[in-house]
């Protein structure tokens, strides 16, 4: 670890944060359980920096990320040598300064809370709606639906039961489970406006007449009734408060009603990976559950367990799909997608698959 540099020999890297430099200033903090030397944001702004001296390869500085986790979320590198100072982060790289007085990489960290703070959620959801929504006849467009298909038919949803698809970006899985139902009635909700835009667009053109759409969280689900099948797919992994979204998820259910819940295995054989190896990672990444971890939660809330499958293949499957979806105009996917669905179901292996899904019945 390198000697702490000087809020002013960085300056050019804090206003590239928009903070003076007079803001920062040497600290520790409470809630992390090593004693990373960390230049931090006087007041709330939440920043803190953590210099690293070279030689500094990505497994150290992922090392340094986990160590920062959970009361600090890395989300950026900037890399300090003689040709200038280059911000990294998960979009891209950028050049934003010249050369400082100091060589070596600087890990940029802010507050796990600030993070996954609503307002981060509402503004990053808007902004990559449309992207998350797939795009007919794209490369990998139909492995995109056939998640949502399994996730969405995992309860074999019955003709005319309520569903209700709880944080449903742009709709997919309860519209798929509202399809095989019969046309069931319909309800969801998401904190992203546009991502309850595209989900009401995406039901009317698959023919559903019984569509209700709310903006919401799910720690306070914008819906007081309950229903008979209740679906979230990737959603627990962006809820800074999971034991608050537990609640909210439980009581959204009807007595006896049926509930499926899905998420990323962050003890797969490929997060694992990823989270040894790359200094940057999504926050949900390192926020995720475990199946063990979300059916303990259910469990002391009353839900009786009923099965439990992994769906989404782990490395290299989505790396071969990356690279032919880019390189090869999609001509791997067909196979790939038979492959994922000739392993996807139940198992007693989830470290195979990057996601998990399960079924529960509510007391």
């Amino acid at each position: 670890m390198a000697s702490l540099p000087t809020a002013h020999q960085l300056a050019p890297l804090l206003a590239d944060l928009g903070v003076p430099a007079e803001r920062f200033g040497v600290g520790g903090d409470s809630a992390l359980s090593s004693d990373l030397p960390l230049l931090r944001a006087i007041g709330r702004d939440g920043w803190a920096l953590c210099p690293v001296e070279e030689p500094a390869a990505s497994t150290r500085l992922a090392s340094l990320r986990n160590e920062l986790w959970p009361a600090l979320h890395v989300v950026a590198v900037l890399r300090c040598d003689e040709g200038g100072v280059t911000r990294e982060t998960l979009q891209g790289s950028v050049r934003i300064s010249d050369a400082v007085p100091f060589h070596g990489r600087v890990l940029v960290a802010r507050r796990r809370e600030d993070v996954l703070s609503p307002t981060a959620t509402v503004a990053k959801f808007d902004q990559n709606a449309g992207g998350w929504n797939g795009e007919p006849g794209r490369p990998g467009y139909a492995h995109f639906r056939w998640i949502r298909r399994y996730v969405g038919l995992f309860a074999a949803p019955r003709p005319g039961v309520r569903i209700l698809d709880f944080g449903c970006g742009a709709g997919w899985v309860g519209i798929e489970a509202s399809l095989a139902a019969g046309g069931a009635p319909l309800a969801a909700f998401d904190p992203s406006p546009e991502m309850v835009r595209n989900a009401e667009s995406n039901a009317r053109a698959q023919g559903l007449s019984s569509f209700v759409g709310r903006v919401g969280f799910g720690e306070e689900p914008p819906f007081e009734d309950r229903f008979g099948l209740v679906i979230s797919s990737g959603v627990v992994s962006f809820s800074p408060d999971q034991p608050r979204w537990f609640d909210g998820l439980a009581r959204c259910v009807e007595p006896g009603g049926t509930l499926v819940i899905g998420d990323l295995n962050p003890r797969s054989r490929g997060m694992l990976h990823r989270r040894a190896t790359r200094p940057l990672l999504p926050a949900r990444e390192l926020n995720a559950l475990g199946a063990d971890e979300a059916r303990s939660e259910l469990e002391r809330r009353g839900f009786r367990h009923e099965a439990t499958a992994g769906y989404q293949l782990t490395r290299p499957v989505p790396q071969l799909a990356h690279w032919s979806d880019t390189r090869l105009r999609g001509a791997l996917s067909p196979l790939l997608l038979a492959w994922n669905r000739l392993r996807a179901g139940p198992t007693q292996d989830l470290a195979a698959f990057d996601s998990w899904v399960m079924r529960f019945r509510a007391p």
